[in-house]
């Protein structure tokens, strides 16, 4: 981001001096009166208006380090679309209030706004409502991750962005791409729902759509000028070709392949094909043209990759390995499955094959609860989640049938103290981190109860019992938990006192093979990364926290 400062004052030129030792890409320009304390600077010249008029087209941002109102009559005639215009902030002299003034959103304003408050240690003034009221933001929403809005997308932007922050009903289908974009330490509110599937979404009940979508049409016509359409960049092209195949033939054979399979060409992350055609010219050429990363891979690599569809032996005899537009798709996206199978393109003489993969991106379970799902979590209308009061349950009972006390998620109504208390195999010891750290995991020992009841792991001579500890004394290693296991004669312990850490970060599919691990008795070594699992200090050292 190519960035200009202004200041006017002396006080302002030693602000302007801080922001350009940690700015890239940023020039100062100081008034007369400042110049000669500041060497790396230029000389800005009066009227300041003319001045800002020459550079203003010339710069993505602008830092102004004076009063608003100078700035607001400066830019006022130089402004002409929201989505051209650059970002404007203003900082006062003594770094006090950084103000996001002009393209908060698609000029980058507000996050300009966050990194110099950061910077000169000053606060921060953002206005945005979605940035306010802590909720998605329409026309940024997948700016974070390098998407792109598509076209159609524009004159649906100012009506969803309203509706979203008037909490009226918006839908967030994402059907490809990063899943992190929900960036909040809380529940989203409720009048967002998420679901993967446009097909169940009735346009009636909405004032507007986010979609995400690698599908050239996804079929949005019911939705009238509500949708805002967002391409990720999800989709990997394994290519092959003759030797020589001009550029021409290739772009033709990625459109046709584009129209016919009804996936969008700027959702393409990548290219990939076999090291044989890391030199081919016409691919490389597509490559640069299109900004798309050309990556190559060994016959080794690719021979027999799982997933492949069509192999073929004399492929293999050629090149060494049974696929090579298949197989580099795969093995580029790290995907068993492909999106679309080998196909063939003819033009001019020449061949080449295309095949597709959709990389997968994963959320962790703490992230994944804190949206509302279509369907599976009754926050909000009913009718929007997709259900309806028949289907909602009068009395909330705990894993065990028990009624729970109102307020609680499986604290029973009724103490019976004659009871014993229930089998396990596995205790673990959950710390929810929110107690010592600035944010914690709410509920995420409910939502792995709710897990091992689908798994039944929640009852039976393999249950498996998870308690809140609140603070485990391991506070550095954020959220924590240790496994005890109940250990028999003849079946050996594996996992009894196993801590893991950070385990926040977990996907469901990560817990889901933690919980089968323990119940079949395996290492959990065998299914969890090594950087989860936590180190314990030898007795002899000194340790006063964990």
């Amino acid at each position: 981001m190519k960035l200009a400062i202004y200041a006017i004052t002396v006080n302002g030129a030693k602000q302007g001096r801080r922001l350009k030792q940690s700015l890239p890409f940023a020039d100062l320009f100081v008034a007369k009166v400042a110049i000669d304390d500041t060497p790396e600077a230029e000389l800005l010249s009066y009227p300041l208006a003319g001045f800002v008029a020459d550079t203003f087209s010339k710069y993505d941002g602008h830092i102004f380090i004076c009063a608003s109102g100078i700035v607001t009559r400066m830019i006022s005639p130089l402004i002409k679309d929201k989505r051209i215009d650059p970002a404007v902030i203003c900082l006062d002299e003594q770094a006090r209030f950084v103000i996001s003034m002009l393209s908060g959103h698609r000029g980058g304003a507000n996050e300009l706004t966050e990194r110099v408050a950061h910077i000169v240690k000053a606060t921060p003034v953002i206005t945005t409502a979605s940035d306010t009221s802590e909720t998605v933001s329409a026309d940024m929403f997948g700016a974070p991750f390098g998407w792109s809005l598509d076209p159609v997308s524009e004159p649906s932007i100012t009506s969803v962005s309203a509706a979203i922050v008037n909490d009226q009903p918006v839908a967030i289908v994402q059907q490809s791409g990063e899943k992190k974009w929900w960036k909040y330490d809380k529940r989203m509110p409720t009048n967002i729902v998420t679901h993967t599937d446009l097909a169940d979404i009735d346009p009636v009940q909405f004032s507007g759509l986010l979609l995400v979508s690698d599908v050239k049409d996804p079929g949005i016509s019911q939705w009238d000028n509500r949708v805002v359409l967002w391409r990720p960049k999800s989709l990997v092209l394994g290519i092959g070709c003759d030797r020589n195949t001009p550029l021409s033939v290739l772009k033709a054979g990625i459109k046709a392949f584009s129209q016919e399979k009804n996936l969008s060409l700027d959702t393409i992350h990548s290219l990939s094909s076999i090291d044989l055609k890391k030199d081919e010219v016409g691919i490389l050429e597509l490559s640069a043209e299109k900004q798309w990363p050309f990556i190559t891979f060994s016959s080794e690599e690719l021979d027999g990759i799982e997933g492949i569809e069509n192999p073929s032996e004399y492929v293999k005899k050629v090149t060494g390995s049974n696929s090579v537009a298949e197989a580099a798709a795969l093995k580029q996206s790290d995907t068993k499955r492909l999106v679309e199978p080998k196909w063939v393109f003819k033009q001019d003489g020449y061949n080449m094959t295309v095949a597709c993969c959709r990389k997968e991106f994963t959320e962790s379970l703490v992230q994944h609860k804190r949206k509302n799902w279509f369907g599976q979590k009754k926050h909000g209308s009913e009718e929007r989640h997709g259900l309806n009061t028949a289907e909602q349950i009068e009395v909330k009972t705990n894993a065990h049938g028990s009624e729970v006390v109102e307020g609680f998620q499986c604290k029973p109504k009724h103490v019976d103290l004659d009871r014993p208390m229930l089998f396990h195999r596995h205790h673990i010891l959950l710390c929810e981190g929110k107690r010592c750290a600035k944010t914690g995991t709410k509920n995420l020992a409910h939502d792995l109860r709710n897990m091992l009841k689908e798994m039944g792991l929640a009852s039976g001579n393999k249950r498996i019992k998870i308690s809140r500890t609140m603070c485990a004394g391991a506070c550095r290693n954020r959220s924590t938990l240790v496994v005890y296991e109940r250990v028999q004669n003849d079946r050996a312990s594996k996992n009894n006192a196993q801590w893991l850490r950070n385990v926040e970060d977990l996907s469901e599919h990560q817990w889901r093979e933690l919980f089968q691990a323990l119940s079949e008795n395996r290492p959990l070594t065998d299914v969890i990364d090594k950087h989860y699992f936590a180190a314990v200090e030898d007795a002899d050292k000194e340790n006063n926290c964990g």
